[in-house]
């Protein structure tokens, strides 16, 4: 790596010049409501994203994900080395009729409506990344990309495929949801597995014959028991059981019962161990004549674990940060982002690198502080260059 001077300090006057219409452009995303397949308003985000990113001479391309809508992949030429990816996403947990709740406002300083946290702030920060890099006569990148998809909240189960598709044509990846705090930066995310686990047994009179019976529900319930209880041997690896049902005549022992089990961990080895163990527990029975069956669900995310790469782009970014008056903390979150593909396809990735607030999935909560924008655009910017100078 070489030694530089900071660049980020440079780019925090251009990025408040900026502030007016970046907040006009924030309030026209935000109120439209584009919850994950919410199909209409999701691709009229992605018009108003393909104008803005053309605007900067990007080649936009639109790749349709069934069930979703459409996603957006945009590409900008330089005369340097290095090919970075900007990922975003532009799905909210909101249901439908979430911006007339709660629309864009301006209150003492944040900003609240649906998705202005998570992220639809973060997708015109990288815009606006861009054009600062323009705006300065910076082009010594190779090519710069955006990936805007639309499914993120779920797993991104379509946009799987197109992340895939864009890692081997990169060399670092950003990706920019929101942080917490102005310290926070992330490097790091647990992995996540899900599972469906259903038992079977057999179905008696529960009130004249109950002794003919083998509850499911009751041998679901030890299996519960024994998986929460797996805790304490996989420090580190948290299970989650949700989704109970079950068959309902009352008057009926019931013969099958399932729920739905979402275990994550902080790296491969814990996690391959934990899911031997809930295995084990599968293949036992606490109620004689039941049986049961553990069905990997799939669209889980593998952990996201530091390594040599991660670590040199959070040093560039810890650099910038403190030219800024910003001390940076790396953190580990548990909760998974589109940043867990990108580093199991080895892509060496800083993720929450968008901007400050709170209160996410919470529609009359979440809020973007609106003082972040600048410095967390310069510390963005600041990064971008010295990785294209590194």
């Amino acid at each position: 790596m070489s030694q530089t001077s900071p660049y980020a300090p440079a780019f925090l006057p251009l990025f408040q010049s900026y502030q007016e219409e970046y907040l006009q452009r924030l309030e026209t995303l935000v109120n439209i409501d584009s919850g994950t397949g919410q199909n209409a308003g999701v691709d009229l985000i992605m018009t108003h994203l393909q104008q803005w990113v053309g605007e900067l001479g990007c080649a936009v391309m639109l790749r349709n994900s069934d069930g979703f809508g459409t996603n957006l992949i945009a590409r900008r030429s330089g005369n340097g080395n290095a090919r970075i990816l900007l990922v975003g996403h532009v799905d909210t947990v909101y249901p439908a009729g979430a911006v007339q709740k709660q629309p864009y406002e301006l209150r003492d300083g944040k900003i609240y409506g649906p998705g202005v946290l998570d992220m639809k702030s973060g997708v015109l920060l990288g815009i606006y990344a861009l054009r600062a890099l323009l705006e300065s006569d910076f082009n010594a990148y190779k090519e710069i990309i955006f990936l805007f998809n639309n499914d993120e909240e779920v797993g991104s189960p379509a946009s799987r495929e197109l992340i895939q598709e864009l890692a081997p044509q990169v060399d670092y990846a950003l990706v920019l949801e929101p942080a917490g705090s102005s310290s926070s930066v992330t490097h790091s995310r647990k992995g996540t597995e899900k599972y469906m686990l259903e038992v079977t047994g057999k179905a008696a009179h529960s009130g004249v014959e109950p002794f003919k019976g083998r509850s499911a529900v009751v041998e679901l319930a030890h299996k519960i028991l024994a998986i929460q209880n797996l805790h304490a041997s996989f420090p580190g690896v948290t299970f989650n059981v949700t989704r109970l049902s079950s068959t309902e005549p009352l008057n009926v022992v019931p013969d099958m019962a399932r729920c739905y089990i979402s275990m994550r961990g902080f790296n491969a080895h814990s996690m391959n161990a934990a899911a031997a163990a809930l295995e084990h527990i599968v293949s036992q029975s606490s109620v004689p004549g039941t049986q049961a069956k553990l069905v990997r669900e799939g669209g889980g995310r593998p952990p996201y674990e530091p390594n040599t790469g991660i670590l040199q782009l959070l040093a560039m970014a810890e650099e910038e940060a403190d030219a800024l008056g910003v001390r940076l903390k790396a953190e580990t979150k548990g909760g998974v982002s589109d940043a867990n593909m990108l580093v199991n396809a080895g892509i060496p990735t800083l993720d929450t690198l968008g901007p400050i607030g709170g209160g996410m999935h919470n529609l009359e909560l979440e809020h973007l502080q609106v003082s972040s924008i600048p410095v967390r655009g310069a510390l963005l910017v600041g990064l971008l260059h010295r990785i294209c100078l590194a």
